[in-house]
């Protein structure tokens, strides 16, 4: 006989009250009290819980190889399912005894293995080429397989987000100098159209001048330029003769 006194069953958990070893309903959130029998109580979080799948190596079909990881975003829907499908109670999950009750957390599951396979399928299937410009849609093909195996364990998946991806490898290597070579080659044609870009300018500035000379008069007057006026101290009255611009004129 098993003696519970005032089990707390809180939002966002459910409960699978166990009774002689046989499951015999699911508690919502609330006290619970059992007196007499052989009575257990696994109570499971209903709430969004986050895990990762990966930080694993997988080989292409040409021998390349690529680390990736997944961030799957999970709710346990059918507290009950999830139990019958061998999540709770199985290898894969731990319990930690809390207020008369065993809590049941999930270290592994059937659909972070699916992803896991699903995931290796995917890129053993590629090139590394392949892979590599297509690495942004991984998380959105592969979805609907651990959608599917989620659902039979009572699970829904929120969403399904790729977390890594790295190239490993002798490869590692020379995709770092290919993006290095991207980058320096924008960055001169960048240089090369601001250049172009100054050219034309000067072109049409150019023509302009040769068309209407007295553009650079305006320019001289817009800039507020003055003629230079240049002033002789101490000749003689009469003697020289000093033109605005500073040119003696005496003769």
């Amino acid at each position: 006989m098993r003696f519970i006194n005032k089990t707390t069953v809180y939002e966002g958990s459910a409960a699978l009250h166990f009774k002689d070893g046989k499951l015999t309903e699911v508690l919502g959130p609330g006290v619970y009290r059992y007196f007499f029998g052989n009575h257990r109580l696994t109570v499971v979080n209903l709430l969004p819980t986050h895990g990762v799948v990966g930080g694993q190596e997988v080989t292409t079909s040409d021998g390349g190889s690529v680390r990736v990881s997944l961030l799957l975003t999970q709710q346990i829907e059918d507290p009950e399912l999830h139990y019958r499908s061998g999540q709770i109670g199985s290898s894969s999950f731990e319990e930690i005894k809390t207020f008369g009750a065993d809590f049941a957390v999930a270290t592994n599951s059937s659909f972070h293995l699916a992803a896991q396979v699903a995931l290796r399928e995917w890129i053993s299937s590629r090139k590394m080429a392949e892979v590599v410009e297509q690495r942004t849609t991984i998380a959105e093909e592969i979805s609907p397989v651990i959608v599917g195996v989620a659902q039979s364990a009572g699970v829904h998946i929120i969403s399904v987000e790729l977390l890594e991806f790295n190239v490993v490898g002798g490869l590692k290597a020379a995709y770092a100098d290919l993006l290095k070579a991207e980058i320096e080659g924008q960055a001169a044609l960048t240089r090369a159209r601001n250049e172009s870009t100054t050219m034309r300018s000067l072109l049409n500035t150019a023509r302009l001048v040769r068309e209407h000379p007295g553009l650079l008069e305006l320019r001289v007057l817009s800039a507020g330029q003055k003629p230079r006026v240049t002033f002789v101290v101490n000749n003689p009255a009469g003697n020289d003769k000093v033109a605005p611009d500073g040119t003696d004129l005496s003769e």
